[in-house]
């Protein structure tokens, strides 16, 4: 029976030996390709970072365009209302005084049949 626990045992240090080898060998496998992968994520991090740049440089001009044209077409609505009001101001200013100008005649009218009718 000793040889037998003993061939056990020789078989059992062979196998966690072997099975202790090849997690190893996994693992460096896995450390090498964790490295890898991280200087890839690296460089491509840095060409995002050079070609963002430029990007938003010409972006922010761009808005700064967009910006300018709004502020402009701001300026010429508020203008054209200004010239609008002004125009159709005019108008409406003529009707009120020829209003006021037709009752105060009707008003004198009105006075001068009162006065005559006594």
């Amino acid at each position: 029976m000793d040889s037998t626990v003993q061939n056990g045992l020789v078989v059992l240090i062979y196998t966690s030996s072997i099975l202790l080898v090849l997690i190893a060998f996994f693992l460096i496998k896995l450390i090498h390709t964790s490295t890898k992968l991280a200087k890839t994520l690296s460089k491509t991090s840095e060409m995002i970072n050079k070609e963002l740049e430029p990007t938003l440089i010409e972006l922010k001009e761009t808005l700064g365009s967009i910006n300018s044209i709004a502020k402009n077409t701001d300026e010429q609505i508020e203008r054209a209302k200004g010239a609008f009001d002004k125009v159709m101001g005019v108008p409406f200013r003529i009707g009120q005084k020829m209003r006021g100008l037709f009752s105060g005649l009707r008003e004198g009218l009105m006075t001068g049949i009162k006065l005559f009718r006594r």
